[in-house]
């Protein structure tokens, strides 16, 4: 299946488009809002390697699974890119889930797009279930409104299992401010730690320059089921809002060292790396405004 490239305008005559690939994982490669393209460019690469990078999923599974869970593969050569990450060390063939790898079967219509990928599809002959280490379905649709991207993300299956985005978000200055109402605890590296002084502006809310690096777990306040996110990145401005039906949610803030590009990812869990559900789900909007904030 060819692109799909959903559309519609904003009520000042803005072209807003978003345009997905049902056959690569349903990876949003672009979103823009006229001349403002806020997915990473740069990051087409790492797209182009193993299906990261641009506007990624997440699911089942978070990042990468302990290697004894982890199912063999019959025939590795199927999928090339897992020599090249056996080459740097590394164990887990399909980080963050088989979802953003595999084909999904999607239908569409001018502003809107519904797709469904489950253990049971085959990639290159090898059942899903198979490469993912359990049965699952998970459900993704999109409707790009005059306002934004609403997005619905879910899934079912055998063992925890979570649901979420991974888009890179562009700086195009290499600058940016995240801006969200926060819990007073979060996680690095699975450990709970209180959020520091110089990471806030008064109790809840967090003001996290990305002159440094990131890699966290936050929690949204006051309401625990629902989250708003704002990214400044002095050209443009994202906002990310987002609701749960359960407590397992949170979201990641992922920014390296100088990286071009900040990832603010919500998730259906509380410690990504360790779910708790079978079944659950996220309802995501994604607002574009210009650098003045409209």
């Amino acid at each position: 299946m060819d692109a799909i490239i959903l559309k519609s305008k904003t009520a000042s005559g803005d072209t807003l488009e978003a345009t997905f690939l049902p056959e690569k994982g349903m990876n949003m490669i672009s979103y823009r809002r006229g001349s403002i393209e806020v997915i990473d460019p740069t990051t087409r690469a790492l797209f182009d390697e193993r299906s990261a990078g641009l506007g990624a999923l997440i699911g089942p599974h978070f990042h990468h699974r302990r290697p004894e869970v982890i199912p063999p593969i019959k025939d590795e050569s199927l999928f090339p890119f897992i020599a090249h990450l056996k080459a740097q060390g590394i164990s887990e063939p399909f980080s963050h889930g088989i979802a953003r790898y595999a084909p999904w079967t999607a239908t569409a219509t001018e502003n809107s797009v519904k797709a469904r990928i489950t253990g049971k599809d085959t990639w290159h002959g090898v059942p899903l279930a198979d490469l993912e280490g359990q049965n699952f379905v998970m459900e993704f649709s999109a409707e790009l409104t005059p306002t934004g991207l609403k997005l619905k993300l879910s899934v079912v299956s055998d063992t925890d299992s979570l649901v979420g985005i991974h888009y890179y978000y562009h700086l195009p200055q290499g600058k940016g401010v995240v801006v969200s109402d926060i819990q007073s605890h979060y996680l690095d590296a699975g450990k709970r730690l209180p959020v520091p002084e110089e990471w806030r502006k008064g109790d809840n809310r967090l003001h996290f320059d990305l002159n440094r690096a990131a890699d966290y777990t936050f929690y949204p306040y006051p309401n625990p089921l629902a989250g708003r996110i704002e990214l400044n990145a002095e050209t443009h401005r994202v906002i990310t809002t987002y609701t749960c039906e359960s407590q397992e949610n949170c979201w990641q803030l992922y920014h390296p060292e100088g990286a071009s590009f900040v990832c603010m990812e919500p998730i259906s869990a509380q410690d990504p790396h360790h779910p708790n559900l079978t079944v659950s789900s996220l309802q995501i909007n994604l607002e574009i405004k210009d650098e003045h904030g409209n």
